[in-house]
């Protein structure tokens, strides 16, 4: 009969039973070094059970550990013909530190010496009725060796089930056998290490796994076959919808018209819809018609981690690098090592795909993602994404979807909140851990393994129950194996534990789940065995996962407390320290997001990944491989980018440049907003240019802006590149230098012009003056006058005589006229006698002034009377002599 167990009783037998194989009593020799043969090792017991009319043979070998010769070796069982009575019985005895069995069964005696590190092989037998025992039960059994003086070299304490004559209880047993391993990559093309490289080879754990739990042949011949084409793994996933083809030299006035991100949006759930047909799962539904299903062997449900099959995946698709010495020291900077796509790996996703398709498969969250953690920090977008990233990854790997009525929250463990969550999407039976659904206070034999759960969320119809891992049998099967001797232990332990459960007056049928741990690693043959025991052992009925129901309400009885996960089992998780550092990670994710076209978020399983269970005891692996995601975002914002470009000269006031804007992402189409800024904007201005506009993958695209100088000088132009929130996506600016230098040379141009217009207006002028001069010296010459010929001679006469002489022909006022009109003659003469200058005598030249130089004032041919001056041809009054 089995005593009831507390949580932390649970967890104390759990701690007592992972050593429990090849232990040794207190008086037995063990070996001095580790890997040293063990003194004494049991190899068979056979049968695995025994009845009245079986012959118990057990075998083995004895080597002598003690560095000294010994003499007449004896190898003798001894047992006891009183059956354990409670399950933690069984642990007590293994311990060799309770009672010792006293009845002796057969010997065998080896005359002679045996030297230090001899070995000599044992076989011990009798009949079942010999040994006297009287009915069904465990029963405990000492294989020992001793030397001549009765010294015990060494024993090994194990079991012998007894079933009598009477027919054997009956015991459902339904198996939960793991396909699952630690987080295996940092972002999606870095491996942390090999680790998974070998595992998922035939000597590999996962090899191992898939190949003992088909229990038929499988081949790990890769074979002549294109492995990537036959598993689909050279399909390249669909390019967002509406995407231009990547480009060179595009510019951004050509596209930003035809681009934007709600365009985009609009076509977002087309490559999600077609990636389906790209994994091999558009045929869903006759898919599942067709489904294979197991016909021999035991029916088992694999439990798988879709982060270790996306793993796989990945592996086998394509080439990928792995770090070489991460964990020997994760400070430094690791060294990576290039890696081709995995044939093993695609191997093993061959015929994963074949033999888990005749299997109910059930799934973890992705890599294995703490819900409890997540929830109590308020993280639930990122819990929900574990759990869709789940199916995704599965659907893709295995080319089928887990069974989604299963939830199988990390380490079993849930609380209201994970239930809720689960509910949301469909789940109705919960594997879960006897922690936190331990056995009710008044029961003293082990529980069926269903349990009624209080509605949760929007629970209708179907009822929601849990599944209950017997923690016992896990930690059973979580025993050393490996060393010669231990997987016959190990399996006589797991009969002995099977038997125990049976024979409990349970009071009907019951059935227990068997789990073992994720990183379960047994020895090939321990894990066949366990398999054909379920099989062969008279007690166990194998029985299917997806077969096991609620009992109706009237037939259930209240076995176990209401579903609780204890306070320490909240401290064991993911602190809310590690999930604050990992948020900040997702903060730089958000903003590499924010420009991707499309509801696209590449490093959300990354994410994920950090926020495994299997980061709570390894914080320094787990920090170094946040800091590689962290090195991995920013790596892939920096290929969104402004190409620098030579500075930027003016040879005048204005001019153009262009800014270089290059998407080197391979597989993304983003959405980008330029931005420019002059650091002096009195000197520099920037003028209208394309603001945002969409680019294709590995594309670049050039966006002309306007510039326009003020002074002579060089200012630096800022450019970044910002999402729609006006984030930018660097951290840095690319700067542009502006020299500004044509001012100058324009300003003397400007100067130069100037110059020849004021020349142009006043030549025809000064030419006339210079003309009037020449006519007046000659008209002097002539007459015979002379300069001081006496006051009023000539000048005076002439201004009485209307200032002309007869004889020149002229009409009196005609000089006047012209000068008038001229606008000159009175101001230079008056210039004249300020200047002391001889005056004119008054006479009229002989010959006027061309016409050109004195036109007519009714030439009127440029639209203005000659007796109104031009502007440009007004008196100076800064040369009359005022």
């Amino acid at each position: 009969m089995r005593r009831t167990a507390s949580a932390a009783a649970v967890m104390a037998m759990t701690a007592a039973l992972l050593p429990l194989p090849a232990t040794l009593s207190p008086a037995s020799a063990e070996p001095d070094e580790e890997g040293a043969a063990a003194p004494l090792v049991v190899d068979r017991i056979t049968p695995d059970s025994v009845d009245e009319d079986s012959t118990l043979r057990v075998a083995g070998e004895v080597t002598n550990t003690t560095g000294e010769t010994v003499r007449d070796v004896t190898v003798r069982m001894r047992y006891s013909r009183h059956p354990f009575t409670s399950r933690d019985e069984l642990d007590d005895f293994a311990g060799g530190e309770d009672w010792q069995p006293s009845a002796s069964g057969p010997d065998q005696e080896f005359e002679g010496r045996l030297e230090a590190d001899g070995t000599l092989e044992y076989a011990l037998s009798t009949k079942a009725e010999d040994l006297g025992l009287t009915a069904y039960g465990v029963y405990p059994m000492v294989v020992e060796a001793l030397d001549g003086d009765g010294d015990v070299l060494g024993a090994q304490y194990t079991f012998l089930p007894y079933t009598a004559d009477d027919d054997a209880p009956s015991l459902d047993l339904a198996w939960v056998w793991p396909l699952m391993a630690a987080p295996q990559r940092a972002d999606d093309d870095t491996f942390l290490g090999d680790e998974l490289h070998g595992s998922v080879g035939a000597d590999g754990r996962l090899g191992r796994l898939l190949e003992a739990g088909a229990q038929v042949p499988v081949s790990f011949d890769p074979g002549d076959e294109d492995l990537v084409k036959e598993l689909g793994l050279d399909r390249d996933e669909p390019s967002p919808e509406g995407s231009p083809s990547p480009g060179e030299n595009a510019t951004a006035e050509e596209s930003a018209d035809s681009a934007s991100p709600e365009a985009t949006d609009e076509g977002g759930d087309g490559p999600e819809e077609d990636s389906d047909d790209a994994d091999g799962n558009g045929d869903a539904d006759t898919a599942e018609e067709e489904a294979p299903s197991r016909s021999e062997g035991v029916p088992i449900a694999w439990a798988v981690d879709p982060g270790t099959l996306d793993d796989v995946l990945r592996m086998a698709a394509e080439d990928h690098q792995v770090l070489a010495d991460l964990e020997e020291d994760p400070a430094q900077e690791p060294v990576r090592v290039e890696r081709e796509a995995d044939v093993a790996a695609q191997v093993w996703l061959r015929e994963a795909r074949e033999v888990l398709a005749a299997d109910t498969v059930v799934a973890t969250p992705y890599a294995s993602a703490d819900l409890v953690a997540l929830l109590l920090n308020d993280m639930n977008g990122d819990a929900e994404a574990s759990l869709r990233l789940g199916q995704e990854a599965t659907a893709r790997a295995l080319g089928l979807d887990a069974d989604d009525r299963f939830a199988l929250p990390p380490g079993g463990l849930m609380d209201e909140r994970v239930q809720e969550l689960y509910t949301e999407h469909g789940a109705r039976r919960f594997l879960l851990s006897e922690e936190v659904l331990p056995p009710a206070s008044w029961i003293s034999t082990t529980p069926g393994a269903q349990a009624p759960l209080p509605a949760s969320g929007e629970d209708e119809g179907e009822e929601s129950f849990a599944l209950v891992t017997d923690p016992g049998l896990t930690s059973v099967l979580s025993m050393p194996s490996w060393e010669p001797g231990e997987s016959a232990l190990a399996l006589q332990r797991f009969a002995a534990e099977t038997a125990m459960i049976a024979g409990e007056n349970g009071g009907g049928d019951r059935v227990v789940v068997a789990a073992p741990e994720p990183g379960w690693d047994p020895s090939p043959e321990f894990a066949a065995g366990v398999l054909a025991a379920t099989d062969d052992l008279p007690w166990l009925s194998p029985e299917r996962l997806d077969r096991i129901e609620l009992p109706d309400a009237e037939e259930r009885e209240d076995t176990r407390e209401e579903l609780d996960l204890a306070d320490d089992a909240y401290g064991e998780g993911l602190s809310s320290t590690y999930l604050g550092q990992v948020e900040d990670v997702s903060r730089d994710v958000r903003l590499f997001n924010s420009i991707l076209v499309g509801d696209r978020d590449p490093f959300r399983p990354s994410l994920v990944r950090l926020e495994s269970v299997y980061w709570r005891d390894r914080e320094a692996l787990a920090g170094a491989t946040r800091s590689l995601v962290v090195r991995a975002v920013q790596s892939r914002r920096e290929d969104v980018r402004v190409i620098p470009g030579e500075p930027v000269t003016l040879a005048s006031s204005t001019g153009t440049t262009g800014v270089l804007v290059a998407n080197d992402l391979e597989d993304e189409t983003v959405y980008v907003y330029l931005s420019l800024y002059s650091e002096n904007s009195e000197r520099l201005s920037i003028g209208e240019y394309t603001h945002h506009f969409e680019i294709a993958p590995g594309a670049k695209t050039t966006v002309y802006v306007p510039l326009s100088a003020r002074i002579n000088g060089s200012t630096n132009v800022h450019v970044s590149l910002q999402n729609a929130d006006g984030e930018p996506i660097s951290s840095q600016d690319t700067l542009i230098q502006v020299n500004a230098t044509g001012l100058g040379t324009q300003a003397l141009l400007i100067s130069g012009i100037g110059l020849l217009i004021l020349i142009a207006a006043l030549a025809p002028r000064a030419l006339r003056k210079w003309a009037r001069k020449q006519a007046a010296k000659a008209r002097a010459a002539e007459s015979g006058d002379g300069p001081g010929d006496g006051p009023g001679d000539g000048g005076e006469g002439s201004a009485k005589d209307g200032g002309t002489s007869a004889d020149d022909g002229s009409a009196p006022g005609d000089d006047a006229t012209d000068d008038d009109a001229n606008g000159d003659t009175a101001t230079d003469e008056a210039a004249a006698t300020r200047d002391d200058e001889p005056p004119h005598d008054g006479t009229a030249p002989s010959d006027p002034p061309p016409a050109d130089d004195a036109p007519a004032a009714s030439d009127t041919s440029d639209g203005t009377a000659d007796d109104t001056p031009s502007a440009g041809e007004r008196p100076d009054d800064s040369g009359s002599g005022k």
